[in-house]
């Protein structure tokens, strides 16, 4: 049990910091991405241009450093990789609270679901018993990094 425990911990660790900070994927090339969005191929990104990407439309003024209403390939990168830095940190506390529940005995942890958006957690699933429901509720709350927790597991 401790060196499953072990094992999530290391692999969550090596999730978080595989990717260096300043390189964006090799998989998904900025430039193609954000040509794609660019349809009036101005070489700048318009709010409306930027919905074509849900994650980059959610947080446009934040992305815009120089204030200027539209996001330039160098803010369009940054804004790319500040979320692939924000999925690797989702996955990362994924892996702890999955491993937190696992290592809490008698919270049937392979029948709880975890996943995480931007530090919120959301357990689904079924469990024999009320108690273990808000158990898993605890054990959740209580791992680092965990901003809220929504509690969707049903007793069967």
């Amino acid at each position: 049990m401790r060196a499953l425990l072990f094992l999530v911990l290391t692999l969550a660790h090596v999730a978080l910091w595989a990717q260096p900070a300043g390189e964006p994927p090799a998989a998904v090339s900025p430039r193609a991405d954000f040509a794609a969005l660019d349809k009036n191929k101005d070489g700048y990104l318009s709010k409306l241009e930027a919905a074509g990407d849900r994650e980059i439309a959610k947080r446009f003024s934040s992305f815009d450093a120089d204030g200027d209403g539209r996001l330039s390939e160098a803010e369009y990168v940054y804004a790319k990789q500040y979320n692939d830095r924000r999925v690797l940190r989702d996955a990362a506390l994924t892996a702890r609270v999955k491993a937190a529940l696992l290592a809490e005995k008698g919270i049937p942890s392979l029948s709880i679901s975890v996943d995480t958006y931007e530090g919120q957690v959301q357990l689904s699933g079924f469990v024999p018993a009320p108690d273990i429901v808000s158990r898993a509720g605890r054990v959740t709350a209580s791992v680092s990094g965990v901003r809220s927790v929504h509690n969707n597991i049903a007793v069967k």
